[in-house]
């Protein structure tokens, strides 16, 4: 019988090595993956965010431009300017509004 056993026994000291390796290799695989789609999800935000600083920027220096002209026409003063500027603050509701639109996750 202990003839029998010395295979056996060199089996699993030779399986277990083999599997733990195999499961460690999977699992890096899967951690690589993740770790590609969330730099892939990072990308895209950085991608929407520079759009929509670019967009604001371009607002800016339009509200500027449309400012620059009321003044410079002689159509408003500073003071309808900075009137005109409280009621659309006061008046105008947040685009994003938690409850509605969810987590931003």
């Amino acid at each position: 019988m202990p003839g029998h056993m010395l295979p056996f026994a060199l089996g699993v000291l030779f399986a277990v090595p083999v599997t733990l390796g195999i499961v460690a290799l999977r699992s890096w695989r899967l951690r690589n993956a993740q770790d590609s789609a969330l730099a892939e999800q990072v990308q895209g935000m950085a991608s929407r965010i520079e759009v929509v600083e670019a967009e604001s920027t371009r607002t800016s220096v339009r509200m500027d431009v449309a400012e620059t002209v009321l003044l410079e026409k002689g159509v408003a003063d500073e003071e309808d300017l900075e009137e005109a500027r409280r009621y659309f603050e006061a008046n105008t509701a947040a685009r994003y509004d938690r409850q509605r639109d969810g987590s931003l996750h």
